[in-house]
């Protein structure tokens, strides 16, 4: 029998109220520290979540993005498998379309000045010497993802996710267990027989690893799905809480100290699990992904800090998120080369990454504005009781939501 709070919000959520401010302002957040992290050496990129444990800003996105298609798509995947598995491949569409639109600008920018500034070894360590010494495959490679410059390969991650989305919740449909189940079947398949995709016109492969990076993306459908279903995909508990508490701190000491080996994985699992890679996302990434995830979604008064006027232009960023990410992708690029120019101290990064950020928001903001989306969710007001990304959280004993 449909419980009657889960009826209430799936018609709450047909309206435009159904995002929820905290997914999107942490998306917002994660897309910022990509932006920062994407302009290596500055002085900041060395306080991202980076550098606070064994998962980035790269593994917060994904699981985000998980959650938000569950919650976008899931409901109507089951009344209406064909037409909505359209709408979402056409989604990857678009993430395909912004990916070569934003390699072939990016293209544009760098390939004059590797020339003009004598960047030869810039234009080797990113990839882009292939347009000159193998154009034809390059093109080819463009097209068919197989090409990919360096810090512009998480789209077509995010492309090949996506276009998996209905066969995920066709199985979430059926068992979220069943889903879990078989994404982490692919997960250690990605892992023990180093099943890659492709490069060309190199000989290596993708640096994120779709096999792989499959498994925190399912996680995160597992709990939108499980949301939309008016349950808790893992209800609070105090102990659990604390043992999440307890590994975000380990983790913090493990990159302090800078002794990146572990003394387990021969005495309880295998290397092949174990380790921290991040091409093929390693399990102390996921389990510090959703160690952080825990803690912050059970932090009390969270959702209504999230909603206050100092976070909303995060929560335009988060819920422009293409947008913003590409144009960031292009302008720490450019950084990039700029910095390779011409070395910049603490004054000019400042200067340079705040002038990048203020042209994200406004990127995202007209983006909003053209979708006729500009408004914020928070100001069509509707009962929280009614928003099923609240089962996520579970008010602790003595506590309230307000």
């Amino acid at each position: 029998m449909e419980h009657g709070g889960a009826r209430v919000a799936a018609q709450t959520l047909s309206g435009k109220s159904r995002r929820d401010p905290r997914l999107d302002v942490l998306r917002g957040l994660a897309l910022i520290m990509i932006f920062i992290d994407h302009v290596p050496e500055n002085l900041y990129s060395f306080y991202t979540i980076r550098m606070i444990g064994f998962s980035d800003a790269a593994e917060a996105f994904v699981l985000i993005s998980g959650i938000s298609a569950a919650l976008a798509y899931s409901h109507r995947f089951a009344g209406a498998m064909r037409s909505t598995a359209l709408v979402i491949w056409k989604r990857a569409l678009t993430i395909y379309g912004a990916h070569v639109l934003s390699t072939v600008v990016a293209l544009a920018i760098t390939v004059p000045a590797v020339f003009a500034f004598g960047l030869m070894e810039f234009g080797e360590m990113n990839g882009v010497d292939w347009v000159w010494r193998a154009p034809f495959a390059t093109a080819i490679g463009l097209f068919t993802m197989t090409y990919q410059l360096s810090y512009f390969n998480i789209l077509p991650l995010y492309v090949v996710l996506f276009a998996a989305v209905p066969g995920l919740l066709w199985l979430g449909g059926r068992s979220i267990a069943l889903m879990l189940s078989v994404s982490a079947a692919i997960w250690l398949a990605g892992r023990w027989s180093e099943l890659r995709m492709p490069a060309y016109p190199g000989d290596w492969a993708w640096y994120f690893n779709p096999f792989c990076w499959l498994l925190l993306f399912a996680i995160g459908l597992a709990i939108g799905i499980a949301a939309r279903r008016g349950d808790r995909l893992v209800p609070f508990s105090p102990v659990l809480y604390a043992a999440a508490v307890a590994f975000v701190v380990y983790a913090v000491w493990w990159r302090l100290t800078g002794n990146y080996s572990f003394p387990w994985p021969e005495l309880i699992t295998p290397a092949v699990i174990a380790d921290t890679s991040k091409e093929t996302l390693g399990l102390p990434r996921i389990a510090h992904i959703l160690a952080l995830a825990y803690i912050v979604i059970y932090l009390p008064g969270f959702r209504r800090l999230l909603e206050s006027t100092v976070f909303h232009p995060l929560n335009m960023m988060g819920r422009a998120s293409l947008v913003t990410f590409v144009t960031g992708s292009l302008i720490a690029f450019s950084l990039q080369i700029l910095r390779t120019i011409q070395p910049t101290g603490i004054l000019e990064d400042t200067v340079l990454l705040s002038v990048g950020l203020v042209v994200q928001y406004f990127a995202a903001r007209y983006g909003l504005q053209r979708a006729g989306r500009l408004a914020l969710p928070q100001d069509v007001r509707v009962d929280d009781r009614a928003n099923p990304i609240n089962s996520l959280v579970v008010t602790p004993p003595g506590k309230t939501n307000r």
